[in-house]
């Protein structure tokens, strides 16, 4: 029997500016110029999953809201695969970074805390529609994200929605400005381990406990 693959925290998921543009020029070409493009988090949120004890990193799910829009749920992830559902409160993505009056990105405007419930109903409701080969999330080491938070100016990481030349889905990463300005220059991620094959145990978010019950999203 083969030994489920163990993550560190310390993958590489490295790519240049040209290979993130590059995954999302795949992703128009297969989804369509009206596809949403992305998701973004602010940078506490990420760091509150990441720095969690025996987090080695963080997985995120694709889930979708009531209206169909794509969505990011972010978990903490063990070495073992396994998600932290009872560690750090999960985080749902929201379109854009807010920006005041002076269009600079204002933190105070945003929350990303999200019920386990709510959470496994967007898994759910995406995986109802789920095409045979695409995967449900993927995993980030927690080196690789931390190296994009810490470049200077960064106030939050963009997540573009992004494709291989063969249509499966794949997410860039990279840093937000105080304008909320995607920081071009700076680093980018990607290659993340996809789910599947790199799942953990059946839960509530990856296809195992469907809600049932309706109640407001715990998000501003």
């Amino acid at each position: 029997m083969n030994t489920p693959k163990q993550f560190t925290g310390a993958e590489n998921h490295s790519i240049t500016t040209a290979e993130a543009l590059t995954f999302i020029k795949y992703y128009r070409e297969h989804f369509g110029a009206d596809a949403e493009p992305g998701c973004f988090f602010d940078k506490q949120a990420v760091e509150a999953i990441i720095s969690q004890p025996n987090a080695v990193g963080l997985r995120y799910y694709y889930g979708a809201d009531e209206l169909g829009m794509i969505r990011l749920i972010l978990v903490g992830a063990t070495a073992n695969r396994q998600d932290l559902l009872d560690g750090e409160a999960l985080k749902l993505s929201i379109m854009h970074p807010p920006t005041d009056v002076n269009g600079k990105y204002d933190r105070t405007a945003i929350s990303h805390v999200v019920s386990h419930q709510h959470a496994a109903e967007m898994t759910t409701r995406y995986r109802e529609t789920l095409l045979t080969g695409q995967p449900k999330g993927g995993f980030f080491a927690a080196k690789a994200v931390q190296r994009l938070l810490d470049e200077p100016e960064c106030h939050g990481l963009r997540f573009f929605y992004g494709a291989n030349r063969e249509g499966k889905r794949v997410v860039v990463g990279m840093c937000t400005d105080r304008y909320g300005a995607e920081m071009l220059y700076g680093h980018a991620i990607d290659i993340s381990y996809l789910c599947p094959p790199f799942c953990g145990a059946r839960n509530s978010l990856n296809g195992g406990v469907t809600f049932v019950a309706e109640q407001p999203l715990a998000i501003k």
